[in-house]
């Protein structure tokens, strides 16, 4: 006797639709954790680390108003002039020799106001640190308390590769302050 099996065709349906989400799931999962392999390979540590970028008269954090427009939090400098101090490490096991240093400074939303000061570190050895200083930088903008935008500075530092000299990454660190001279300094910030 021949014995006959009857499929309900909705059964069938949600049997393959449950392998195929399967497949798809390990096939995901797969890809995810070769993705994940190659990019964990990548060094996480700069060869050459910025530790703290500091300005000289020191800025100052505080909630600015212009208008209807509020800043929180803002760092604001006070002065026409400034000075930038950047403290780096070699965290390699090499000496580094010549390595190229830049500063740039952009008045946010001209770009046509920017200055750009070159530099280089003669050499830094092995976990060595070196204090990289950037003088007599002067403002592009004032917001003199009225404008918000008319202050806003946006400041890079950057360490350019220099193979020749054993530097083979580029790093870079940006911050953003505002210039305004009219805010008064608090007494307990010295202004030099």
């Amino acid at each position: 006797m021949a014995k006959i099996f009857t499929i309900n065709r909705r059964n069938l349906i949600m049997y393959a639709s449950v392998v195929v989400i399967c497949l798809i799931g390990f096939a995901g999962f797969s890809f995810w954790e070769n993705t994940n392999a190659s990019v964990s390979k990548v060094n996480d540590v700069p060869e050459i680390k910025m530790l703290s970028i500091t300005v000289e008269p020191a800025s100052i954090v505080k909630d600015l108003t212009y208008g209807s427009v509020t800043l929180k939090g803002a760092q604001v400098i006070t002065t026409k002039t400034f000075d930038l101090v950047a403290t780096v490490q070699n965290t390699t096991a090499k000496k580094m020799t010549n390595i190229p240093v830049e500063l740039e400074v952009t008045l946010v939303g001209d770009d046509t106001k920017k200055i750009t000061s070159p530099g280089t570190l003669p050499a830094l050895e092995p976990g060595a640190t070196a204090r990289v200083a950037f003088r007599q930088i002067k403002i592009l903008g004032d917001a003199l308390g009225k404008s918000a935008t008319d202050g806003q500075h946006l400041m890079t530092i950057r360490i350019k590769p220099n193979p020749v000299g054993g530097v083979e990454e580029a790093t870079e660190a940006s911050f953003r302050f505002t210039v305004d001279t009219t805010v008064k300094v608090p007494t307990t910030v010295k202004k030099q």
